[in-house]
């Protein structure tokens, strides 16, 4: 009887291994297959060194490290028919020499702002993969200082951008001369007041919540679009060129829309309002008259 007993224990136990294997081939083919371990990640880099502005000086080393100064890296954004190597020669290197690290991408102006905002998510993603960075900075010309928007409002960028910093940016009330002058691009029609977008970026507000938002202009500007964001004073700041230095006004063509990526006091700003807490401090007046950065 106790052999009988024992040889019964060794069929039970046969049984029950076989059902366990059973078991775990069948859970394995329900799911495909799939194992437990997280999936690889995604190398965003590789993707951003394909974006970022070629020829940029002191821009897109994927090597930097944010110091404590500088926690943020800087992404350059370009306008419509230019390019980051052509819009930000002086800034690059002059933010490099503040301690940042900067990135430039050129994301095919022309494309829907919509499909834009989405390149620039990327290029974001990338950079902070590269950088270990928490969040970075943005700073746009023109057509660059509405992408940005775009991203931070529909592609989920609001969380990893800590400050928009905007030069000429057409942010609303563009004028029919505008209009005109724009070409026939689908991003002109997107950055008409009306449009779809333009509604969306500026309905019931213009900003995102914990994103600073510092927005620069000129005067001749507002004649075709404001450049101003609309926003609570502890989270916007907007200023006017000629406000702090009217004497940059006086001698037409020294400095316009195209050059003012270039100008030592805009770029001033663009410092002033990274470097602190919150938007470009409403109290900080620039030297009108330097020359070199």
């Amino acid at each position: 009887m106790g052999q009988l007993r024992l040889g019964h224990i060794i069929v039970i136990v046969l049984c029950v291994v076989t059902g366990f294997a059973v078991l775990t081939v069948a859970a394995g083919t329900l799911t495909g297959g799939r194992s437990s371990s997280p999936p690889p990640k995604v190398d965003m880099v590789a993707e951003a060194r394909r974006l970022a502005s070629a020829g940029l000086s002191k821009a897109n080393d994927f090597d930097c490290r944010p110091g404590e100064d500088a926690p943020y890296p800087v992404v350059l954004v370009h306008g419509a028919r230019s390019t980051g190597a052509a819009t930000w020669p002086v800034a690059a290197p002059y933010l490099s020499k503040q301690g940042y690290c900067v990135f430039a991408l050129d994301y095919g102006w022309s494309n829907s702002i919509r499909r834009s905002a989405r390149t620039l998510g990327d290029f974001v993603d990338g950079v902070l993969q590269a950088t270990g960075a928490q969040k970075v900075a943005i700073v746009g010309h023109s057509l660059g200082g509405i992408v940005p928007r775009a991203y931070l409002r529909s592609e989920g960028g609001s969380g990893k951008v800590s400050e928009l910093v905007t030069l000429g940016a057409p942010h609303h009330e563009l004028t029919g001369e505008l209009r005109r002058s724009c070409g026939g691009e689908t991003v002109c029609d997107e950055l008409r007041s009306d449009s779809a977008l333009m509604k969306e970026l500026n309905t019931p507000s213009m900003v995102e919540p914990g994103v600073d938002y510092t927005a620069l202009g000129l005067k001749a500007e507002q004649e075709a679009a404001s450049t101003f964001v609309e926003g609570p004073p502890e989270q916007v700041t907007n200023r006017m060129l000629q406000d702090d230095c009217p004497l940059k006004g006086i001698i037409e063509g020294a400095i316009g829309h195209n050059l003012e990526a270039l100008d030592p006091v805009m770029l001033s700003y663009v410092n002033k309002a990274l470097e602190t807490p919150g938007p470009m401090p409403r109290g900080y007046r620039p030297d009108c008259f330097a020359l070199i950065l």
